[in-house]
């Protein structure tokens, strides 16, 4: 599945969420390749079920051999960030070549909060929720990741240029 075949996916199932990571990053204007779709989602019952329906559809399987259903399962997910360092839950489509979707579970921001910042991106017909710079700033910032270095960098160019203008 594409990344737009993903995005279409995640808007007509009308799933609460803001796009994060690499292709948030792209929007912004700083093109650079990335190979998944990260996303922070509400983490409320309807929004989960409605993406785990959404996934299911599909045909997306968790990247780690664990039920879908387990992203439902708040003190599941809490136990998996405290004892295995957990950040993403990552679902794949049936081919191994097919864009991986990473759900962050313990953002430094909360949804609440990338929500409310969030710009809304255009790609073809769809209007996209994506992470601020400012939040795409403080998402990347300790992470230890020298495409994160590189991407906070763009980010606070594009933030100059836009001032500028």
């Amino acid at each position: 599945m594409s990344m737009y075949k993903l995005l279409a996916a995640l808007s007509g199932a009308k799933i609460d969420y803001v796009l994060v990571g690499g292709l948030a990053v792209t929007l912004h204007g700083y093109q650079r390749l990335t190979m998944d779709v990260d996303v922070v989602l509400a983490l409320n019952d309807e929004n989960l079920a409605k993406f785990v329906d959404c996934a299911k559809s599909a045909k997306l399987k968790p990247v780690l051999p664990i039920p879908i259903d387990s992203l439902r399962d708040a003190a599941l997910v809490d136990l998996w960030y405290r004892e295995k360092g957990m950040l993403a839950f990552g679902l794949r489509g049936p081919d191994m070549m097919a864009t991986v979707i990473d759900v962050l579970v313990r953002p430094v921001i909360s949804f609440e909060e990338l929500k409310r910042n969030a710009v809304t991106k255009r790609i073809g017909p769809l209007s996209i929720p994506v992470a601020s710079i400012d939040d795409l700033i403080r998402l990347k910032t300790g992470t230890g990741r020298s495409k994160d270095v590189l991407d906070i960098e763009e980010l606070r160019k594009i933030q100059r240029q836009q001032a500028e203008s």
